[in-house]
């Protein structure tokens, strides 16, 4: 059994992010809790409710959804009563019900006034979900679309998210597991590239930092429209399409790759299978696998950044086009880059949590 009041949990900011699907450790914490105390289950669903009434991150859809909830939970308590046979029981269980559905109506009321008071205001900002550099989040959309968001990443929903389409913007990396509705198409916008979808999944990396973009598809099809090169573009599964943006006199200097190599080409192309297990390279750090075939040490440094979260740098541009192939899991950084000097030889050494790589 639970051993927290109602108000005690309702202001637990952990319940409040497992009722908004916006943290994956609080989710699964609450979760767990729920398969410990399953007597308890319906009762943290009203209180489950009770949030969603009362957030500003709900949306109408949503509301409308949480009302009729109470609202039938109303009507079941009220035909119970009617079947009691002693009229003291029905008469004091016909006043509890009185009582709760007032509470209902009243939290409901709060709710509408929190919208409407919302809606009223000039602007609105969306709903931001941020990562930290090795950190990732889950989370469940309105819609039921999920997103894992990689590291050092950042997602916000639009406020209009879920009238006529549904429309995220994401400076980062992130999957998408999109619910399908063909009256509302599932828009990514990024700097370079707009991904437009009904229904499928789908990696999206777009670190402004790097500029880099390159989406890859998995299953399903997407229109991808390209904002310099005025075009759309459909991929197919196990395709991905990337673009990447020179920044003069640094991409030319540090690479210098020959034209056939797999990290110098742009536009479409397949997706890279781990030569271990034959999985989807692109889509390995959703399973918590840190996976690189082939990839120049340059962009390597960069992935490792953020996973571990620290900074690194490489010393000799020698280094920088060194192709490394690897494949981990719950390994720490030191253990990763031993593993890789077996493959390439090269130093590291650590200060102030930077690393730097050289010969």
């Amino acid at each position: 059994m639970l051993h927290q009041s109602d108000e005690a949990i309702l202001s637990d900011e952990s319940f409040i992010n497992y009722c908004l699907g916006r943290n994956e450790a609080d989710i699964n914490r609450w979760a767990r809790i729920i398969r410990a105390n399953p007597g308890e289950e319906a009762h943290l669903d009203e209180l489950r409710s009770i949030v969603l009434l009362t957030s500003r991150d709900v949306l109408d859809i949503e509301l409308k959804h949480q009302i009729a909830v109470l609202e039938k939970k109303i009507a079941l308590a009220e035909g119970a009563v009617n079947e009691m046979p002693d009229p003291l029981f029905r008469s004091r269980a016909g006043s509890w019900k009185l009582t709760v559905a007032a509470c209902l109506v009243f939290l409901a009321g709060i709710a509408i006034f929190v919208v409407v008071r919302s809606n009223e205001r000039p602007e609105i900002l969306p709903q931001h979900y941020v990562t930290k550099p090795a950190e990732k989040k889950s989370l469940i959309l309105p819609d039921g679309s999920r997103i894992i968001l990689n590291a050092d990443s950042k997602v916000a929903l639009h406020t209009d998210f879920g009238k006529n389409d549904r429309r995220v913007t994401l400076d980062g990396e992130a999957y998408f597991d999109v619910a399908h509705d063909p009256a509302k198409p599932f828009i990514v916008e990024t700097p370079r590239m707009d991904i437009k979808v009904l229904g499928t999944a789908f990696n999206v990396k777009a670190y402004n930092t790097d500029n880099l973009y390159e989406t890859s598809l998995i299953r399903g099809s997407i229109e991808l429209s390209l904002k310099k090169e005025h075009k759309t573009v459909m991929l197919r599964p196990h395709e991905k399409y990337v673009l990447r943006d020179q920044i003069p006199g640094l991409n030319n200097k540090i690479r210098n790759l020959p034209s056939t190599d797999y990290y110098s080409k742009t536009g479409l192309l397949p997706v890279l299978v781990n030569k271990i297990d034959t999985s989807v390279v692109e889509v390995a750090w959703t399973r918590n696998t840190l996976a690189f075939t082939d990839e120049p040490l340059g962009d390597l440094v960069k992935k490792l950044g953020r996973w571990y979260g620290v900074q690194i740098i490489v010393e000799d541009e020698a280094l920088t086009n060194t192709p490394f192939t690897g494949s981990f899991r719950n390994e720490s950084l030191g253990d990763v880059l031993s593993a890789l000097q077996f493959s390439k030889p090269f130093q590291f050494k650590t200060q102030d949590n930077v690393i730097t790589i050289f010969q």
